[in-house]
């Protein structure tokens, strides 16, 4: 199945209606069409009508910024890149940065200053987040029998299911982004393998940031035991070593707060993409909602719900991913998958 762009169909869809403005001839014409702009593209409306962007010349750098997409952080919108400066320097992959947010963190200022920089930065959240759902459940319609058989499963054969499901997904995600994650349905915190930290004894899901190692073939035990004892010295900065991540649905807590057994599918579905999207933001920031820079100061400020939930909620990522696992649940039930 191909995998359709929504951002880009919109900044396609924007700029014909920046065309078709610029070619109005009344004043109704040009009203309607600016009501069109407004409905497709917020951001495009208010640059045109508050900045005083030519439509023609607007439509041309966002022309121009769609050919450069393969460039282009997912964290900068096609409109933010058509009207940065650097639009006609572009050659190659690039990251955003904000020399503020860079002094605020060397400054060491109130996490909470902090965090609100994060928002100029993170404004392509709610594009990607529609971008994200269509991608899970394009994975799912891949894995219907999987999907059904989790769906339908009875409570004592649950874990199997959704375990096979999510292995699936796991696959096809890391495929699509060169990511490494070990995802895995649990039944409670106590006995799991992994688990969130500071008593997060009523959480549905977890991910827990990790590196990994593969090591070379037909190598004997005692070389791979010593390989290991040297790797997990310094993981980070073991030659060979990779981001891993480690996710975990606690399927109880789930169960426990969705009983309805579709609304319990629907929420095991979204609640597991939620830790994904944690997993994408740790191994590879500039494929989501964060970028780089963004995604460093995130962790660095980031709080334990447990210590305050407000600034728990105030993370960059947590906002991402929560937006993400909202909107996948709203798609899935409006669709009735």
């Amino acid at each position: 199945m191909s995998i359709e762009n929504i951002e880009i169909q919109i900044a396609k869809q924007t700029v014909e209606l920046l065309k078709q403005y610029a070619a109005a001839k009344t004043q109704e014409e040009k009203d309607s069409l600016l009501s069109q702009i407004r409905s497709a593209n917020l951001g495009v409306h208010i640059v045109l009508t508050k900045r005083n962007y030519d439509p023609l010349d607007l439509a041309a750098k966002i022309d121009k910024a769609i050919q450069l997409d393969q460039y282009r952080p997912k964290n900068m919108s096609i409109l933010q890149l058509a009207i940065s400066d650097d639009l006609d320097h572009v050659g190659g992959d690039f990251n955003t940065f904000d020399m503020k947010l860079s002094q605020m963190i060397k400054n060491k200022e109130e996490p909470e200053k902090i965090r609100d920089r994060f928002i100029g930065g993170t404004a392509n959240i709610y594009v990607l987040a529609k971008q994200f759902s269509a991608d899970w459940i394009r994975r799912l319609k891949e894995h219907k029998e999987l999907a059904d058989a989790a769906r339908n499963a009875k409570e004592d054969t649950a874990v199997d299911a959704y375990n096979d499901l999510f292995k699936a997904l796991a696959r096809d995600f890391c495929e699509e982004y060169n990511c490494h994650i070990r995802a895995k349905v649990i039944t409670d915190w106590a006995t799991s393998d992994v688990k969130p930290k500071n008593g997060w004894d009523n959480t549905s899901g977890y991910h827990q940031p990790a590196h990994g190692l593969d090591l070379p073939k037909n190598i004997s035990e005692e070389e791979k035991t010593k390989i290991l004892e040297e790797f997990h010295k310094n993981p980070i900065e073991y030659p060979g070593a990779y981001r891993e991540s480690l996710v975990r649905i606690n399927i109880t807590n789930v169960r426990n707060k969705h009983p309805e057994p579709v609304d319990f599918f629907y929420n095991m579905i979204s609640i597991f993409a939620h830790e994904m999207h944690h997993a994408l933001d740790y191994a590879h920031p500039r494929e989501g909602a964060l970028g780089p820079q963004i995604a460093r100061a995130d962790s660095k400020t980031y709080t334990s719900p447990t210590e305050s939930v407000d600034a728990y909620r105030a993370s960059a990522t947590e906002i991402s991913s929560h937006e993400i696992q909202h909107q996948l649940f709203d798609q899935l039930k409006s669709m009735g998958f």
